[in-house]
């Protein structure tokens, strides 16, 4: 920021600009991409468009700061330079937390692992359980946004009272501890695993390879979050968790010690208001600190350790750096390498060994600090510094122990909601860089798994019967077993264990499809044998239901609730139009993206038919949005139930048009609109013109070789005229664009006013050659061109053309002999995915020519066509 008494009298500011900061920025070997000069105040502002830029910027300008940046979203390479941010979403729902957790995990695996998003969304909110479980899990990931500027709803942790504020002050303390660990995984992240790791990384099996743990993650090597995403027990803020797959071997709740074993899936896992469902991995070495309210409080003079025995040898190398500039990339960094390693007859040896590396501001001198936890205590234990034993004395209770270095103490600590018991050891301060450590102990008991069985006595099997199977779903349903203190369903393959209530639903299968299971009763004494059960999956009530529906209004919808939620086939997303703003009467275009026999449709309203619920209005269809056919009128009841409307004489189409003449509120809104091809009927994708099911180059390579194809040329016919979409005999850009829209990503959902605009055409002789310019006025959202000049090969020749304002538009002109003999030129530009339109006054194109024999013959333009993004079309 400068005022204008930095300016020189002579210079403006965009010379100060490059010679005090351009210039310097270019010298320190920084890309400068695009300057931006703004007034502030009584001040200008100098912006660098472009994160790269401005990660360059912060540490040449900054002192060697490492630079922190949030992007909203990037191409690949973005992780070099900043964190993403998941955008504006709507919180309050427990949707918001569900897609959430998948998108974090896909995030980290395509290589950016520094991923965050709103607390509670920006949007929304004041509901107290989403708010809560929302904090909870995010107190393992990379960061936790807190923001409310768009929203009406404040999203501080505290923002809903009690309980909300403890507890999301509780996980905030939380996050804080697990600092160091989580520091050391996310270098890791640099060049491996990231930061919240999918479970099939842990444990690669058909399961976790499938959906079945995409709400579930591991925290780097030795944390399991399974967050709460939906209300399984609606009626109560507390709530269980089922689901739940634990890997193969033990896994300590991290909150109460209880032990369960792996390899099974663990439901019915109470989950009150406060608790998490977090699983440690017995042999987990985790770095801790005391709580603080910021990185900046953390003692220098200590560090944490926690232990989780377990047979075997078990390793965590711990990093740290000065975690504020780049000297970390120079390689002054801590690396401290940590093992324990407990036998089958109780002994133990733990190992902290000299840290190594440096880096300025770093204290090696630091007290020591392990927990270790356990059910019982040791027979006996002893600490070594250097290779000399060192003597402690027992603290009193846990208070005493962490202000007495050279003090021990077993039992729980006075930490909120941590009922687990643990060896705890204050070691005093030591040179960590010069100096070993290792803790020895015997007669080490591993707690037992599953330690909260009570019943005893002889169990039957149950009693059970599969009712009213589902498309997608089977729930099985049995009578208690006396002694019973859970029941186990064996099920391809997988334990599913802990199941406390006498039903249980098995998802995510097949329609249709026969299934057998297994089912027992479990408690202290063992087992009952199994009941063996099969049923089989209904028809899926929405297997004719067209899905990948792209959708317009004309009128604006509320973020957080777009349009793309009523065609997204899940019924607890919610479209909107805009809040505040009259809707009434606007037009709904649903673009099938295929050419299907129509059968019905079915719209959803929301479930308390509030405001938005569509009442009256109109219904068409249309194959090119230009021509629309009516189909009725529909007046529907003010209620939630679905609402349907038939297609009698089941026309082909690619559109369907709902005109609203009349919602609650004056809005719109709706769950879902499910449109029905009639059943076994055929259908295809427009622009599939080498039908083989899907959108793709080779497509777009089809249409390039017969582009200007005409009906009546020898290849017209057969799977050619099918690419014809607009029936108008001529391969031109609308059926082009149907290809076009769909390739690099697609095209947005932005939308965008429909195309709109004249154009005019003008010749010019120079000499023997004839020039043929195109130019618009007005133009509006121009995504595509074509047009046909016809000429006489023995009068010209085609020289080819010169894109102006179209020249970022995809060329795919061609130079074309009828099979009639006729030539005629075929101008075809058109943008792939989402691309900057033409608009305004411009020159468009301009065709060249050869005069032959002197002739000053004219040349006409004929077909001129433009379209934009949603194939609306213009026709000269």
């Amino acid at each position: 920021l400068w005022t204008q008494s930095d300016l020189h009298p002579k210079e403006g500011v965009e010379a100060l600009l490059q010679r005090d900061i351009v210039g310097e920025v270019r010298d320190a070997g920084v890309r400068v991409l695009k300057t931006d000069v703004a007034w502030v105040g009584a001040g200008y502002s100098f912006g660098l468009n472009g994160v790269a830029d401005v990660a360059g910027i912060m540490p040449y300008y900054g002192g060697d700061a490492r630079p922190f940046i949030i992007s909203l979203d990037g191409w690949a390479g973005t992780q070099r330079y900043a964190g993403i941010w998941t955008g504006d979403q709507t919180g309050g729902e427990w949707e918001y937390i569900r897609f959430h957790i998948p998108t974090y995990l896909g995030s980290g695996l395509s290589g950016q692992p520094n991923i965050t998003s709103d607390m509670d969304g920006i949007f929304g909110g004041r509901n107290v359980a989403v708010n809560v479980r929302d904090f909870q899990w995010k107190a393992f990931s990379p960061m936790q946004l807190n923001m409310d500027g768009w929203g009406s709803n404040p999203k501080y942790p505290q923002a809903l009272g009690e309980p909300a504020t403890s507890i999301n002050r509780w996980y905030l303390k939380l996050k804080s501890r697990l600092m160091p660990y989580t520091y050391t995984i996310a270098h890791e992240a640099v060049d491996g695993e990231p930061i919240l790791r999918p479970m099939f990384l842990q444990e690669a099996n058909a399961y976790t390879l499938g959906v079945g743990t995409q709400y579930q993650f591991m925290y780097g090597p030795s944390i399991l979050v399974a967050p709460i995403y939906k209300a399984t027990r609606p009626d109560s803020l507390d709530d269980v968790r089922d689901g739940i797959y634990l890997p193969q071997g033990l896994w300590i709740d991290y909150f109460t010690g209880d032990v369960y074993e792996g390899g099974r899936i663990i439901n019915d896992f109470a989950a009150p208001l406060w608790k998490l469902p977090v699983f440690v991995k017995a042999g987990a070495i985790i770095p801790v600190h005391k709580p603080t309210n910021n990185p900046g409080e953390m003692d220098p003079h200590l560090r944490c350790y926690d232990f989780y025995p377990a047979i075997g040898n078990n390793i965590f190398t711990e990093y740290d750096d000065d975690g504020t500039t780049q000297a970390y990339l120079r390689g002054e960094s801590v690396t401290t390498y940590v093992s324990q390693m407990l036998d089958k007859s109780g002994k133990l040896i733990i190992q902290v060994l000299p840290a190594k590396g440096a880096y300025r501001g770093y204290v090696p001198q630091k007290s020591t600090r392990l927990c270790l936890y356990l059910d019982t205590e040791p027979k006996s234990f002893s600490v070594k510094v250097g290779g000399k034993k060192i003597a402690l004395i027992q603290a009193t209770d846990y208070a005493s122990w962490q202000r007495t270095p050279g003090s021990w103490f077993f039992g729980k600590s006075d930490v909120e909601h941590m009922d687990i018991t643990a060896l705890m050891v204050n070691i005093p301060e030591m040179d960590v860089r010069q100096t070993a450590l290792q803790l020895y102990a015997d007669g080490v008991k591993l707690p037992s798994p599953d330690r909260n069985l009570s019943g005893t006595g002889v169990l039957s099997a149950p009693q059970a019967k599969v009712e009213t199977p589902a498309a997608y779903s089977l729930t099985p349903s049995w009578t208690a077993v006396p002694n019973a203190d859970y029941y186990e369903i064996f099920f391809q393959g997988q334990t599913y264990s802990t199941i406390r209530q006498t039903s249980y639903t098995l998802e995510n299968l097949t329609p249709e499809t026969g299934y057998s299971l297994q089912l027992r009763a479990v408690n202290k004494d063992g087992q009952s044998p199994w009941q063996e059960l099969s049923a089989t999956t209904t028809a899926d009530p929405l297997e004719h239901a067209i899905r990948g529906i792209r959708g317009e209004t004309s009128c604006p919808n509320q973020r957080g609730q777009a349009l793309a939620h009523l065609f997204d086939f899940d019924e607890t997303s919610t479209w909107h139009t805009q809040w505040k703003q009259q809707a009434v009467p606007f037009d709904l275009v649903a673009d099938l993206r295929s050419v299907n026999m129509l059968d019905k449709l079915q719209y959803l309203p929301r479930p308390d038919a509030g405001n938005g619920t569509l009442l009256r209005g109109s219904v068409e269809y249309s194959m090119d949005r230009q021509t629309w056919t009516p189909v009725c009128d529909f007046s529907w009841e003010l209620s939630s139930e679905t609402k349907e409307i038939s297609f009698p004489d089941h026309p082909v189409a690619r559109y369907i048009r709902l005109h609203v003449t009349d919602a609650v509120g004056g809005f719109g809104s709706g769950q879902q609109l499910y449109v029905f091809r009639v059943p076994g009927s055929d259908f295809y994708i427009p622009g599939d013109i080498n039908q083989d099911g899907r959108i793709d180059e080779n497509d777009l390579t089809s249409y390039e070789n017969y582009t200007g194809l005409r009906q009546g040329d020898g290849d017209f016919e057969g799977y050619i005229s099918k690419g014809d979409l607009n029936g108008n005999g001529l391969i031109d850009v609308y059926d082009i664009s149907a290809v076009a829209v769909e390739l690099e990503s697609g095209v947005s959902s932005r939308p965008v006013p429909p195309v709109a605009g004249s154009v005019s055409v003008s010749t010019a002789w120079a000499g023997d050659e004839l020039r043929l310019t195109l130019t618009g006025s007005a133009l509006q959202s121009v995504n595509g061109i074509s047009l046909c000049i016809p000429y006489d090969p023995n009068e010209f020749e085609y020289l080819g053309v010169e894109p102006t304002s179209v020249a970022q538009m995809h060329n795919m002109t061609r130079d074309r002999l009828h099979t009639n003999g006729k030539k005629a030129v075929y101008p075809t530009f058109v943008n792939l995915g989402e691309q900057t339109y033409t608009e305004g006054d411009v020159e468009l194109l301009t065709v060249l020519f050869r005069a032959k024999g002197g002739t000053r013959g004219t040349l006409s333009v004929k077909d001129l066509m433009l379209v934009d993004k949603y194939m609306n079309v213009l026709q000269f």
